[in-house]
């Protein structure tokens, strides 16, 4: 029986190799508090010119210099980062994510594609597919374009969470003989 699975996850990327990634050419300051010697914060600075602040991480702190890399060509570099779902891998699938890192959004009205300063963007909403929905959703009757993995208004402040939807068009009756009608579907 095909079946979708859709919501926020909490995926989240491998922040370590993000930050490896990232601040690559950084050096790590480690700030611990007076009274525990915990870590407090880790402080990433150039190793060159003027030792700029690259990335702070504190406890709901992710301040990077440049969100940029999160938008640009819809943060699709990070990726690689992104395993959580891949312990699902042979029950669950997905279809190639092209949109922008999904949280966490400015709540700011007037700031619609800004990232706040508390994670590491990530895709934390998702729309999962069994394996014999994503059959259904990429029959070859299906024309290319009529199948959309997007997020919702990705100019627009929407809370801290950009929604994502899945629209494909499928024949009435698909997997039975005589199947002639066709139907749309978004998931949401």
């Amino acid at each position: 029986m095909p079946y979708f699975v859709f919501g926020d996850f909490n995926f989240r990327l491998d922040s370590k190799q993000v930050i490896e990634s990232l601040c690559s050419t950084a050096t790590m300051q480690t700030v611990r508090a007076a009274d525990t010697n915990e870590v407090d914060k880790l402080i990433f600075r150039e190793s060159d010119n003027d030792r700029k602040v690259v990335l702070q991480l504190e406890k709901k702190l992710f301040n990077y210099v440049n969100q940029d890399v999160f938008r640009e060509n819809n943060g699709t570099s990070l990726l690689e980062y992104d395993k959580e779902l891949s312990v699902f891998k042979d029950r669950l699938h997905e279809l190639d994510i092209s949109f922008p890192p999904s949280y966490p959004y400015s709540e700011d009205s007037s700031q619609g594609k800004q990232y706040m300063n508390t994670r590491c963007p990530a895709w934390c909403d998702r729309i999962l597919l069994s394996a014999s929905a994503r059959d259904l959703v990429l029959k070859p009757e299906n024309e290319e374009k009529s199948v959309v993995y997007d997020n919702i208004g990705p100019n627009v402040c929407m809370g801290d969470h950009k929604p994502v939807f899945l629209s494909f068009r499928i024949t009435a009756g698909a997997g039975k003989p005589n199947a002639n009608k066709h139907k749309c579907c978004v998931v949401q």
